[in-house]
């Protein structure tokens, strides 16, 4: 129907009275959340990382890439088989379209595909690779082989999540890793676990999105709301 993958609103309400405050696209907060974590999976997991790579140039992948040169990753390759939204994206950014071959050859390689066809095999990892794995969310979906996936040192947003309907999924239910084998993101930011460390391995970042991420993408709206950042409509009710 020419709709959006994702269509539907997310409702900020003030936590001591209630009051609805925001009401934004769920698609937007989505995109923008999925960029972000990529974003501080990629500076956290691998700080010496230059260049980056995106497969898929949808609404979530377009915005991966631009909060990755956000980040400061200010050069990179994009691939897509619509070889027209690859090339708008690579313009905008001031990057370049190529092959996928060409976008593995980067520091941080983000996957934001619809997950039904592994773009990542056991023979795309080296050491110091890092990779995004945001399209996978759900059961049956894989950016990565599950060889691939048991090759690299591992991160995810949430276990649960991770394990039941991301790019863990199938390693885990070829009994290839476990849970001790994953650490949480959290943890890395927090000071907890070291991250990549000395490790000279590939690292994997796992996310399906969490509601604590869409909640911070809309205090940010209403933070940049409130300061004349962006201009919004207003509803009395």
């Amino acid at each position: 129907r020419g709709l959006p993958t994702v269509i539907g609103v997310v409702l900020l309400n003030d936590a001591e009275t209630s009051e609805p405050i925001l009401v934004l696209d769920a698609g937007a907060v989505t995109a923008l959340r999925t960029g972000a974590v990529a974003a501080v999976a990629t500076l956290a997991l691998a700080p010496a990382a230059r260049t980056a790579g995106v497969v898929g140039c949808g609404v979530n992948g377009a915005w991966t890439a631009r909060c990755l040169a956000a980040a400061g990753l200010t050069d990179g390759v994009v691939t897509d088989p619509r070889a027209a939204a690859a090339e708008a994206l690579a313009e905008e950014l001031g990057w370049r379209a190529g092959s996928l071959a060409e976008v593995l050859e980067q520091d941080a390689v983000s996957c934001v595909t619809p997950g039904a066809t592994p773009v990542v095999t056991e023979a795309d990892l080296r050491p110091g690779l890092h990779l995004n794995m945001l399209g996978a969310d759900g059961p049956g979906k894989a950016e990565a082989t599950v060889g691939a996936v048991a090759g690299c040192l591992l991160f995810c947003d949430e276990w649960a999540q991770a394990s039941h309907g991301g790019e863990l999924t199938g390693a885990v239910e070829a009994g290839r890793i476990t849970r001790a084998q994953v650490t949480d993101l959290g943890a890395v930011l927090t000071g907890d676990h070291p991250g990549r460390g000395e490790e000279a391995r590939t690292t994997m970042f796992d996310s399906t999105g969490l509601a604590i991420q869409d909640l911070a993408i809309a205090r940010a709206a209403l933070r940049a709301l409130g300061t004349g950042g962006v201009e919004a409509a207003t509803v009395r009710l």
